[in-house]
């Protein structure tokens, strides 16, 4: 095992996108909804001209299973948010350390 010299230098934002059957107990898992809030904190990144500061990544279960929105994490402040949806990446953004 070999440590990476490259990191974010702000940030790591994971977005659950998980898919699971609709006959679940847990639900259908964030999936679409999940797509949705990373397209837009993709889209918003790229606008302010952070996407090599912030970096986001698609993940599977995050161990939250929303009915609305999608699980988010961040990292570093090990921050666990739910019910995300693309309305909130404005906000989601300030929360992110500077």
């Amino acid at each position: 095992m070999k440590a990476s010299p490259y990191a974010p230098k702000r940030a790591h934002v994971f977005v659950c996108v998980n898919r699971r059957s609709p006959a679940d107990p847990l639900g259908s898992g964030c999936a679409e909804r999940g797509e949705a809030v990373y397209e837009a904190l993709r889209g918003e990144l790229s606008a302010r001209g952070e996407r090599a500061v912030v970096w986001i990544a698609r993940t599977y279960c995050l161990g939250l299973c929303p009915k609305v929105g999608a699980a988010v994490a961040i990292n570093p402040g090990k921050t666990l948010l739910t019910e995300v949806t693309p309305a909130d990446v404005p906000e989601l953004l300030t929360r992110l350390p500077k």
